[in-house]
């Protein structure tokens, strides 16, 4: 597939996206995606092959690899400045080993689905030390705390 969602607005392209993952994990078959847009790489990939000028591969790995250990200043380059902040974005909640606790008046509340970035972004806003943190039954599931982002790092 070359740039298969590249013409279509960001709403659209999010809901393709993520009914092309959800087919993906069904059908269980292999698909080979063209693009240049690395935060689409990222998210729709489960290996990602980064080529120089001239098609020649500059980095093949997982995007978690990619993101935490580029090749070389081209790969560096090619995946920005941001690269922690991506990686925190590949995992959820739900992946985190967290610490117990309950929950306290003024508390904020996610779903073990958030993922780890948004849960920066969420502790940052809110001005808090931790996240409550909920199975998707209501559950506490336990408490995010800025170390446990920086521990996927």
């Amino acid at each position: 597939m070359d740039e298969p969602f590249g013409a279509l607005d960001p709403i659209t392209r999010a809901r393709l996206q993520a009914e092309l993952r959800r087919l993906q994990r069904e059908v269980r078959k292999t698909v080979i995606f063209v693009t240049h847009d690395i935060d689409e790489a990222i998210l729709m990939g489960d290996r990602i092959a980064i080529l120089r000028e001239g098609g020649v591969l500059a980095q093949y790995d997982t995007p978690d690899a990619i993101l935490a250990h580029p090749a070389d200043d081209f790969v560096s380059q090619f995946i920005g400045e941001d690269r922690a902040l991506r990686r925190l974005a590949l995992h959820t909640l739900g992946d985190v080993e967290l610490a117990p606790g309950s929950a306290s008046d003024g508390d904020v509340h996610v779903s073990s689905r958030t993922t780890v970035r948004n849960a920066v972004s969420l502790l940052l806003e809110s001005d808090a030390d931790h996240l409550v943190v909920e199975n998707d039954d209501g559950t506490i599931r336990g408490l995010f705390r800025w170390h446990d982002a920086t521990e996927l790092l």
